[in-house]
């Protein structure tokens, strides 16, 4: 399938976008210097600045602070679906463990190869960095590529602080920026901790587009439910440190047992505790099918494709791109 084509998105867009005082008087003064009218060079000034958000890829940044949730195979599932309807897709693997990277078999963890670590340490300033496409490797998967991690990466948040404090969280943030090859999605799989390697998925979402955005996913238990809240903090935290808006974020539910009790009083919980907290639609089932893909090392969405929560990973790939509309 052909990626659909993005022109709807900006349409909308270009009713939510006001200027400033400052950009409303350097029109005016333009429009006169050229002898047009002010709307013309106003309309002008919205088809560039539209221009510019259509070629921006929608990040994704699959947080949270609790592990064994589903980040990793929320990510894997997620950008398989995706490349499947003819998105580019790339996905960075920011986990020293390397579970996405085995999943879509593109590297081995243990290997020393280059990998996001190069990317984002500063191990001699007087060289340049390392790009992400240096690092990047195609997977099995058409429309489908990884930046892998493994465990050289596991000292990232002491390596990042020591090397430099200034501008160590805006670090993928200017790779994603860096690149020259043109993707539809980016999907970056963090790891279970709230340090600047989390800081760096949340500020990276400064060189998406507007539909760009955190997935923080919960098994609604009491453990989760803290996870969550802790993860809200550092989102917050990272735009009061950076004085801009905080990045949307939605939660997805994940390993659902919707008939027990012990699921819906977590429920309850979980908006008692998060009171305006957005949910996807899409709710992830459990099932045996998850642990025995991962066991096999093939993605869900492949490996058990008419399973409940292939089809709920599958309805998300649905939600997630209705959002860029």
């Amino acid at each position: 399938m052909a990626t659909r084509p993005k022109a709807s998105r900006a349409s909308k867009q270009q009713q939510s976008l006001s200027l400033d005082k400052d950009t409303v008087e350097a029109l005016e003064k333009e429009a006169e210097r050229r002898g047009v009218a002010k709307s013309q060079l106003a309309d002008l000034f919205l088809s560039s600045q539209l221009e510019v958000e259509q070629n921006k890829p929608t990040i994704l940044s699959v947080i949270s602070f609790k592990g064994g949730v589903a980040k990793t195979t929320t990510s894997v599932c997620l950008a398989v679906c995706l490349a499947e309807k003819g998105y580019k897709v790339l996905v960075i693997d920011m986990d020293s463990q390397g579970n996405a990277s085995a999943y879509l078999s593109a590297y081995d963890p243990r290997s020393e190869d280059p990998c996001i670590a190069d990317v984002l340490y500063r191990a001699n300033a007087a060289k340049s960095p390392v790009t992400l496409e240096e690092v990047m490797r195609e997977t099995d998967y058409e429309n489908l590529y990884i930046v892998p991690s493994n465990f050289r990466f596991s000292d990232a948040d002491a390596r990042m602080k020591s090397e430099s404090s200034a501008g160590a969280d805006t670090r993928l943030k200017y790779a994603i920026e860096d690149l020259n090859e043109d993707f539809d999605y980016i999907i970056v799989d963090c790891g279970p901790r709230l340090d600047m390697t989390t800081t760096n998925a949340i500020v990276a979402l400064e060189a998406g587009n507007r539909a760009s955005s955190i997935i923080i996913p919960i098994k609604v238990d009491g453990f989760a439910i803290a996870g969550v809240s802790q993860t809200i903090d550092v989102i917050n935290r990272t735009a009061r440190d950076r004085r801009t808006q905080p990045r949307p974020w939605r939660i997805l539910r994940t390993m659902v047992e919707q008939n027990t009790q012990a699921y819906k009083i977590g429920l309850e919980q979980l908006k008692e505790v998060i009171p305006n907290a957005n949910y996807f639609v899409a709710k992830i089932d459990k099932s045996t099918a998850v642990p025995e893909s991962s066991l096999a090392m093939e993605p869900l969405v492949t490996y058990a494709p008419t399973s409940k929560p292939a089809l709920a990973y599958r309805m998300l790939a649905d939600e997630i791109e209705d959002y860029n509309e």
